[in-house]
Formats: structure tokens, C-alpha cells, sequence
């Protein structure tokens, strides 16, 4: 059942699985206390980590007390147990073995037998000890039984051949983490690199009931959907997936509704609403939406998204795999990146980096100094209390700063551009854009295009730009900026002896001899060069060289 693409056939066990043609997989476990018996806490570990898989693929589970019925038969051992099973020196741990499909096949009954040293489940904290505490989703025990239950199903490392497989690029022992370091547990379960290995390293930390997987990676996902089918009703409703300080690494497949990846805490995340890609790639087996460390302050888990490798999902604007539509961060400083399509991406409190990509997007900063960066489509971006800074992108975007002294930028399309309280630097840029300063002391450039600049309140700096533009200057004294060829320009609002106009750019213009001026419907009509100045409702009269920066 080889695809092609190496990073899935690297853990798939070849076509081995459990199949029924014509009808439904069903996969029976029974629990076999034949060594010792498995308590609740075991067992509940157990159901929890086999449903992980299911729940993403096209078949179903059922515990049963006949064995004779199971195709899974799991047994619980004890340190000595299992190393006597396997032949494995005293003072060596044995986590955890199990059949393959194919071992069942040619077995004397049939059955995939499971192995687990419930010694082991809180190791290394704990040593050999039995401890509950490594059962937990995303402990240590949990993570192996995730793991063993992946060779139940069919499915290999992706350090070795098993069942014909090929090994992952780049890796050639358990240890190497391959091209990318995309041989990590976060991205599939069947590896031997625990958790994020590359950075978190829960391992290594002696961590062991949190930090490693709640579910499965991406390309476990991809690989289970290729041998079983997709579950293409699981998760379809309105979902809300936080992510923990202290948590565990699930790819998330989520089938439908409005979802969003939510972070509640103080510390700085990371939340990125791509899906994985599925190859070699860095992002190959997911984008990483997790919190930061800071320091001898370490923090564990979080989320990958699921790419629909069987295009068993319908796509919405071009956007493949699974869809989170939203996110929200919390108060530390975030960055925060959307995907293909409308996407709702909040930054709460502290300095928040937001980047909405593709679609129809509406971005809000936050009360800090934020940077909010819209993309293509048509975006609403709002930075809040602070200093921010603020970008469109290619659409016909409102982009508005807020309270602080802002940097404001609509970039391509016919944007609206606002700066509200504060000192502000408002660029239109491309395209017919509205602009407008608000109550602080601002800067309007309107760059190319047909643009309106409005003042306001404060002492403001208006620079119409290229294409014919309408400037306002509000109250107070202002200047108006010109430059090159700015086409035909009006001052709707030109206050003799308060406002300037700023022609210091024209190097061979000294004074007001150099300019033709006169009256057009009454409106004074300032000429120069190719470029024509229309001061609304003002007499040519009122005048003089004061009322010019030369």
C-alpha cells in the first residue's frame, strides 16, 4: 500500500492492517490478566489512546470478555516480566511491545498480543515503580501505548524496515531526527524522539505525565486515512482547542464548523492555523501552535492540524486539510498566523505579531504595541491601546490604530486607513484610499492613487501624493506636503495665516513669483510645473509668501 511519498510509507507496516470487504472495520481488545491484572487506570489509559486512532479513521473499536473474539489481546506486565519475555538484561527497561497484523496472521491464534510494563508508566521520574501518573494523556505510559497500538494497526517505525518500509529521510538510527527534525513524536507517534524533542525534550527534563503525545501527529493521520478510510463526521461542530503551559502535542482533525486555537494564559505562544504539508518540507508534519520557553521556564504539548491527504474534506477557498478558522491569544507577547481563508485572529494583552495571509481576515492587536499584518484579501485590522503597527496588504482593507502613536499602512487597494488618538504615520500606498488622522498630531501620506486625507484634530502633515487627491487638515495648523507630480490636488480646508504649504521639494521654486496663481469659481488655482493645487473657497488675495514652505 506504498504512495510514494516516503514520509508516510516510512511508517506504514506495508499493506498490513485489519480489513473487512464490503463492510465496516471493527477492531475487538480484550485484556488478558494472565501476568497481572490491569487495573482501571491501565485500562482507561488504554481505551483513551486506541480511540485517538479511530477517531480519525474509518472504523470503530470495541472492548470484549471473550478472547476468542479480540483481535488485539493485551496483557500487563511487570519490569521482570517483560525482560524475561524478551530476553532483556536485568536493569535494562522494555517500555512496551506489540504484534503487527502481520505477526497475527502467522501467529498459533491469530491475535496481535500487547505487552506493557506497568512498571515503566511514570519513567524516567519515577524509575520502576508503578505510578498512575504517566497514564495520564500526554504522560509517558499513555504516550506508549499510543505508540504500540500504531503496531497493532499496522504501522512501523520510521528508524527501520519493518514490514518493507523505508526509513524516513535522513534518519538511519532511532535517535536522528531525519531532514527537518521531522522524526519527533509531535509529528508521528510510531518515533522514538519523545515529544519535541528538538526543544521542549520532556525526556530529558524527567518529565513523564505531560510533554509527549495526547493523540497523533500528522503523518499518523495521513497514514492511518490511507490504510483505514477517514472519519469524515469527527469534530464537526464549533471547537475551541487551548493550548496548555503544561499540555500535550495532538494534530488536531476537525471535520467542520467554526473552530479557533485559543491561549488563556501570560506567557508568549505561538499559534499558527496551517495545516501540515505532508512531505519534507520544515512545516512537512505540521505548523507548531505551542508556548515558549523563557528561560529556565519550560513549558510543554501543543498543536499541530491535520492535512486531508485523502481529500476526504471538502475545501473552502482554496484551503486544503483541516480548517481552524479562528484564534485567540492571551497576555504575553504572541504571534499569531492565519491561514487561506476568513480568518478572526485576536491578540490579547502584550506585544502580539499577527499575520492574517489569505481571505477576508479581521485582526485586533490588543493594548499593547502590536504588529498586525493583513495580507491578501479584504482585511479589518484594528491595533488598539499603544503604539502599533499596522499593514493591509493587497486588498480593500480598514486598518485602524487606535489609541498610541501608531504606524499605519493600507498597502495595495482602496483601503481605509485610520489613526485615531496619538500621533500617528498613515500611508494609503497603493490604490484610492481614505485616510484619516484622528485627534493626535499625525502624518498622512495618501502615495499613489486618487486619495482622501483627513486630518483632523492636531497639528498634521497631509502629503497627497501621486493621482488627484482631497486633503483636509482639520483643526489646528497644518502643513501640506508636496513633491514630484502630485496631479491636481485640493485643500477642501486651507486656513490662511495658520496652514502651510510645504514646496521645499522644488529645489527651482524661491517664492511666489515662481508659481501662476489665480481664481477659478471661487477657488484659488496654485500652478506649477505640471502639478495643480486647488485651494477651495479661498481668495487669491488672502496670499502671500507666509502662507508657503519654499
Amino acid at each position: 500500500m506504498a504512495t510514494g511519498n516516503t514520509y508516510i510509507d516510512s511508517i506504514s507496516w506495508g499493506g498490513w492492517g485489519w480489513y473487512n470487504p464490503g463492510g465496516r472495520v471493527v477492531i475487538k481488545y480484550y485484556f488478558d490478566n494472565d501476568y497481572s491484572a490491569w487495573s482501571n487506570s491501565e485500562k482507561h489509559a488504554y481505551r483513551t489512546a486506541l480511540q485517538e486512532w479511530a477517531k480519525v479513521a474509518n472504523f470503530t473499536v470495541q472492548e470484549t470478555q471473550n478472547e476468542s473474539e479480540a483481535q488485539l489481546v493485551e496483557h500487563s506486565l511487570s519490569n521482570a516480566q517483560i525482560n524475561a519475555k524478551y530476553g532483556v538484561q536485568p536493569g535494562s527497561v522494555l517500555f512496551g511491545v506489540h504484534d503487527t497484523p502481520e505477526n497475527a496472521a502467522s501467529s498459533f491464534d491469530g491475535k496481535a498480543h500487547g505487552f506493557y510494563n506497568y512498571q515503566a508508566y511514570s519513567w524516567p521520574s519515577s524509575g520502576i515503580a508503578y505510578d498512575t501518573g504517566g497514564l495520564k494523556k500526554g504522560g509517558w505510559g499513555y504516550t506508549t501505548m499510543l505508540h504500540e497500538l500504531g503496531h497493532a494497526l499496522g504501522f512501523a517505525h520510521p528508524h527501520d524496515n519493518g514490514g518493507g518500509s523505508p526509513q524516513m529521510p535522513g534518519v538511519s538510527s532511532s535517535d536522528d531526527l531525519g531532514y527537518n527534525k521531522l522524526n519527533q513524536s509531535l509529528y508521528t507517534v510510531m518515533s522514538y524522539n519523545s515529544g519535541w524533542e528538538a526543544v521542549q525534550r520532556p525526556e530529558m527534563n524527567d518529565i513523564s505525565d505531560y510533554g509527549y503525545n495526547y493523540g497523533l501527529g500528522a503523518y499518523d493521520i495521513a497514514a492511518v486515512q490511507i490504510k483505514y478510510g477517514a472519519n469524515t463526521t469527527y469534530a464537526s461542530g464549533n471547537n475551541t482547542y487551548t493550548i496548555q503551559n503544561n499540555g500535550a502535542w495532538i494534530s488536531i482533525w476537525d471535520t467542520g464548523g467554526t473552530d479557533r486555537i485559543v491561549y488563556r494564559g501570560s506567557h508568549d505562544a505561538v499559534i499558527n492555523l496551517n495545516a501540515a504539508t505532508i512531505d519534507g518540507t520544515a512545516h512537512g508534519g505540521g505548523y507548531l501552535s505551542y508556548v515558549k520557553n523563557a528561560g529556565s521556564q519550560k513549558h510543554y504539548g501543543g498543536f499541530t492540524i491535520a492535512d486531508d491527504f485523502t481529500n476526504a474534506l471538502a475545501n473552502r477557498n482554496g484551503e486544503t486539510g483541516v480548517i481552524i478558522e479562528n484564534a485567540v491569544g492571551g497576555s504575553g507577547d504572541d504571534k499569531i498566523t492565519g491561514n487561506g481563508v476568513n480568518n478572526k485572529l485576536i491578540g490579547g494583552a502584550g506585544d502580539d505579531t499577527i499575520f492574517g495571509l489569505g481571505a477576508n481576515d479581521k485582526l485586533i492587536g490588543g493594548n499593547n504595541d502590536d504588529l498586525l499584518f493583513g495580507g491578501g484579501g479584504n482585511d479589518r485590522i484594528a491595533g488598539g491601546k499603544h503604539n502599533d503597527t499596522l499593514a493591509g496588504g493587497s486588498g480593500n482593507d480598514w486598518v485602524a490604530g487606535g489609541a498610541g502613536s501608531d504606524r499605519v499602512n493600507g498597502n495595495g487597494g482602496d483601503d481605509r486607513v485610520l489613526g485615531g488618538a496619538g500621533n500617528d504615520t498613515l500611508a494609503g500606498q497603493f490604490g484610492d484610499d481614505k485616510i484619516y488622522g484622528g485627534s493626535g498630531s499625525d502624518y498622512l501620506n495618501g502615495s499613489q492613487g486618487n486619495d482622501l486625507l483627513q486630518g483632523s484634530k492636531g497639528t498634521d502633515r497631509l502629503i497627497g501624493g501621486g493621482g488627484d487627491d482631497t486633503l483636509y487638515g482639520g483643526k489646528h495648523a497644518d502643513e501640506f506636503v508636496f513633491g514630484g507630480k502630485t496631479g491636481r490636488d485640493i485643500i477642501e480646508d486651507f486656513h490662511v495665516n495658520s496652514d502651510l504649504i510645504d514646496l521645499s521639494a522644488y529645489k527651482s521654486l524661491h517664492d511666489m513669483s515662481d508659481l501662476t496663481i489665480y481664481m477659478r469659481h471661487g477657488d484659488t488655482v496654485v500652478r506649477f510645473f505640471n502639478n495643480v493645487i486647488v485651494l477651495d473657497d479661498v481668495s487669491k488675495g488672502a496670499l502671500d509668501n507666509g502662507d508657503f514652505i519654499f
